[in-house]
């Protein structure tokens, strides 16, 4: 649920949708009750009562069919092909497309039935397009939308003409060929601001603006864009500005101009004809939310997130209900053709009735299920994003803890040779002066070469003309006292330590300085050996000393650094104490590349 949800083509496929309903007007040569039936049929299919919609134009055919009337049939077969293909009823609505088309074909079709048979074959083929749209079937989509663009442009009627090629555009934008929807909506643009239609010029100039982009047209893509910011305070519905403002959301999101998208987002959530829209809302915040965290503003990301998984759900429970709903219907309208039915026997009656319960109740458990395996798939999803948040921030903590430390590490090392070794320096020359032969003086230039040698430890170490081998071999020999043997050893002797980058090599560098530092200090020991090598695919340093076993000593403060240190370059500490000393093994893992 958290990919990005373009909502362009949710808003050409819902303009689309509503193809069946562009006729009004288009019944002026039938009579008043066949008027009245279309217009009851389509208003069935828009509420989602397709099985309702389909009795009311099996009517319609009739009467068409006993009068001979062509273009009533022509019209009556789009309308059903429309229905049954809203219903996911593909072939059957084929068919009757097939019978439309066939119908259309036939002479003297056209010169009887004037500029209603015009129309009908414009929306004809639009839906036929639409069809292909939905089957995936670019190239026959186009083929119908040319045929639509053809008989489109006999059209008399200006404001269905608008119309007409708004959705035509539409489909040539869904097929990919951007450059000939930008023509098709241009058209629609313009006739609509003839008929003084401000809402269908709006939702054309929304869907020249996708076409543009989708075509690299920036220049056009600018001038559209204005076009709608003019057109908006004179659009009355709120739909078109609704699909305005999705369109340059899209837009937007697309360009990750994410700090543009969020107030225009806004303005859609505002819209009183949204609140009736979960869709819409849920694309929002969905949207919103990915807006958010590319922002970094991760408070408002996962507050958009609950709101679009709220939504979800309840858009999930209402098409589990519909889905129900519509089951029930069905069930319903057969057991009334049952009933009408009674040459049937008694037998198939109740076959009939208990496979009917059984697609019911098997739908029902199905939906369940899904709804089920979707709630867990999000419960999931929100304890990785969870996960991944909580990770990344104490990945930036330890980030800034080493930081700060090695800046507080620098400043004293600089204290301690730009200041104490200098004054340390200044009372030994002036007690010389005094008297040589004073054990003091020695004594001071031990104190000052021992504080140098502590701030040469604490400055971090350069990289540019010696690798991480070399830096600790070094280090290792100067750790070396009367008191304590050091050692380092590198197998194989030949291996290349310059794979590792400066940032791992300072912190396997600072890991292994406070080992040995720990061992010399605090455990006794008189002996200490590093050995670095590497062996499968990674880098392993290991810390030995024989000193005293000190089994708290691991849950300090320089264990806790040590590990914070490891883990922000991927790496692990593990430290084992026994009677024998104590051993600390480092493990970094080198890069694939390597």
């Amino acid at each position: 649920m958290n990919t990005y949800t373009s909502p362009i083509t949710r808003s050409i496929t819902l303009i689309v949708l509503l193809l069946a309903l562009c006729r009004t007007g288009m019944y002026a040569t039938t009579d008043k009750q066949t008027e009245t039936l279309r217009a009851k049929a389509d208003m069935l299919h828009a509420h989602g009562k397709n099985d309702s919609a389909m009795i009311v134009a099996e009517k319609v055919l009739d009467t068409a069919v006993r009068r001979k009337d062509t273009v009533l049939m022509i019209g009556t077969h789009s309308s059903m092909g429309v229905y049954l293909r809203t219903a996911g009823k593909t072939d059957e609505a084929l068919k009757h497309y097939n019978e439309a088309m066939r119908l259309c074909s036939m002479p003297g079709v056209v010169a009887r039935g004037g500029e209603e048979a015009v129309q009908e074959a414009a929306v004809l083929y639009l839906n036929i397009a639409t069809l292909h749209i939905d089957m995936k079937n670019a190239k026959q989509a186009l083929s119908c939308a040319a045929k639509s663009a053809g008989w489109t442009a006999r059209c008399k009627d200006k404001a269905l003409k608008a119309q007409l090629y708004s959705n035509i555009g539409s489909i040539y934008l869904m097929a990919g060929d951007a450059r000939t929807a930008m023509k098709h909506l241009g058209q629609s643009y313009k006739l609509s601001v003839e008929t003084g239609q401000n809402d269908a010029a709006l939702t054309a100039v929304a869907y020249t603006m996708a076409a543009a982009q989708k075509a690299g047209d920036t220049e056009a893509l600018k001038q559209w864009d204005a076009t709608g910011e003019r057109l908006l305070p004179l659009a009355t519905a709120e739909t078109s500005r609704l699909v305005f403002y999705q369109v340059k959301c899209g837009l937007l999101m697309n360009n990750k101009d994410y700090k543009a998208a969020l107030p225009v987002f806004d303005k859609i959530l505002s819209m009183k004809c949204v609140a009736g829209m979960p869709f819409v809302q849920y694309d929002c915040y969905n949207n919103m939310h990915m807006a958010y965290a590319a922002l970094g503003r991760y408070d408002k990301a996962y507050a958009s997130l609950q709101k679009a998984t709220a939504l979800h759900d309840s858009i999930a429970d209402k098409q589990s209900a519909d889905n129900l709903r519509e089951l029930t219907v069905k069930y319903e309208t057969k057991e009334k053709e049952l009933a009408l039915a009674r040459s049937e026997t008694k037998l198939a009656h109740l076959y009939t009735t208990a496979m009917i319960v059984a697609i019911i109740i098997i739908v029902a458990a199905a939906a369940i299920i899904i709804y089920i395996q979707r709630q867990r798939r999000r419960r999931r999803e929100l304890e990785l994003d969870f996960a991944r948040l909580r990770t990344d921030t104490a990945r930036r903590l330890t980030e800034r803890y080493i930081n700060g430390l090695e800046s507080e590490r620098t400043r004293l090392a600089r204290e301690l040779h730009d200041g104490l070794c200098n004054d340390l320096y200044g009372v030994e020359m002036k007690l010389a002066l005094a008297d040589s032969s004073h054990p003091a003086v020695g004594m001071l230039n031990k104190c000052r070469e021992k504080a140098r040698r502590i701030s040469h430890e604490l400055m971090p170490p350069e990289f540019r003309y010696a690798t991480i081998d070399e830096v600790i071999a070094d280090y290792v020999e100067q750790c070396a006292t009367e008191q304590c043997v050091t050692q380092c050893s590198l197998n194989p002797e030949d291996a290349d330590w310059s794979v590792i980058d400066d940032a791992t090599a300072l912190e396997i560098y600072r890991i292994v300085q406070e080992a040995v530092g720990n061992a010399m200090r605090h455990s006794g020991a008189t002996r200490v050996n590093v050995d670095m090598r590497m062996e499968s695919g990674s880098a392993v340093m290991t810390v030995n000393d024989n000193g005293r076993h000190a089994p708290h000593r691991s849950q300090g403060i320089g264990q806790r650094t040590m590990n914070q240190r490891a883990e922000a370059v991927g790496g692990s500490v593990e430290v084992s104490s026994g009677e024998a000393g104590t051993t600390l093994r480092l493990t970094i893992p080198l890069k694939k590349d390597v």
